[in-house]
């Protein structure tokens, strides 16, 4: 048997410009994206007997400030070929010929669901990334992007990280200077969004002002963290619903020292830019006692 860990790091969307509808149905899209620190671990071992998945996920203790031992995922993350990580698997031995052998594969979840923060499309291509360290360590990112692409919008991403623009539905990936040294809190509400829902509200939206993305990215390009911060946009809060926590959170990360805030994806996730760690700690401590799912982290 041979086995190999990879971590699967969650993303925030510095932009999310929402354009016109694809003949195919997606949307074209125009988003800034950067990888941070929260991350999922996803263990591969191939040479064992059938295929199977293992989810587990990282229960808060009752003070909201530790987390217990991990425990099996009975909701919300399938455990058989409906998982995308199998079906990203599927994809890797089909793209290169290998011959399938048993594969097992087990991930511990840190990253909320239904957040915006992108857990199962990293969980997928850190599936990628593990088959190629242990069939074909030879393969190019860009062999493996292919792969992604055929999967979802948002995994090709993943297969590198960092900080990137994403255009056509969100496959289409081009490099940006790495964001400046930051941290940032993310904060899950209870509430989830639907995210054809969300398409169908932008759809449907009266009025509605597309983002840009050119100030964000100016000030990667000049290493300018308050000029990222500034230029933040996501389409997706012009169409929240009445009842979302999202608009409050957003107020209270500026209140205890963001230097701007906002939903990453169709949401739920919001996050806050700081400049300083102990800044992002003291607030990130604040709004765990609303909040319990908040996470103090870096850009990665």
């Amino acid at each position: 048997m041979k086995e190999f860990t990879e971590g699967a790091f969650a993303k925030v969307n510095l932009t999310l410009d929402v354009l016109d509808k694809r003949e195919d149905g997606y949307h074209n899209l125009r988003s800034i994206m950067q990888t941070v620190s929260l991350h999922d671990d996803v263990h591969v071992t191939v040479g064992c007997e059938g295929w199977q998945v293992h989810c587990y996920r990282e229960i808060l203790s009752p003070d909201a400030a530790e987390t217990t031992e991990p425990e099996l995922c009975t909701r919300g993350l399938p455990q058989d070929r409906d998982n995308l990580v199998w079906k990203a698997a599927e994809a890797f031995y089909a793209r290169t010929g290998k011959t399938p052998e048993g594969l097992e594969i087990f991930i511990n979840k840190r990253i909320p669901l239904e957040a915006g923060l992108g857990g199962g499309s990293s969980d997928a291509a850190a599936v990628l990334r593990a088959l190629r360290t242990l069939y074909a360590p030879q393969m190019i990112d860009g062999q493996l992007e292919e792969m992604a692409a055929r999967l979802g919008s948002d995994v090709p991403f993943f297969i590198r990280g960092g900080t990137a623009l994403a255009t056509g539905r969100g496959e289409k990936l081009e490099a940006l200077p790495k964001m400046p040294q930051c941290w940032l809190v993310i904060v899950k509400p209870e509430e989830s969004h639907s995210t054809a829902a969300m398409y169908a509200a932008i759809d449907s939206a009266p009025q509605r002002v597309s983002g840009d993305s050119r100030a964000v990215r100016e000030g990667l390009e000049k290493g300018d963290l308050s000029a990222v911060a500034a230029g933040l946009g996501n389409d997706f809060q012009q169409v929240l619903p009445e009842d979302s926590a999202v608009p409050a959170i957003v107020e209270a990360l500026r209140q205890r020292g963001a230097l701007n805030a906002q939903m990453t994806g169709s949401g739920s996730a919001v996050f806050g830019i700081f400049a300083c760690r102990a800044g992002a700690e003291a607030a990130a401590e604040a709004l765990k006692a609303t909040y319990p799912r908040t996470f103090c982290v870096e850009q990665v």
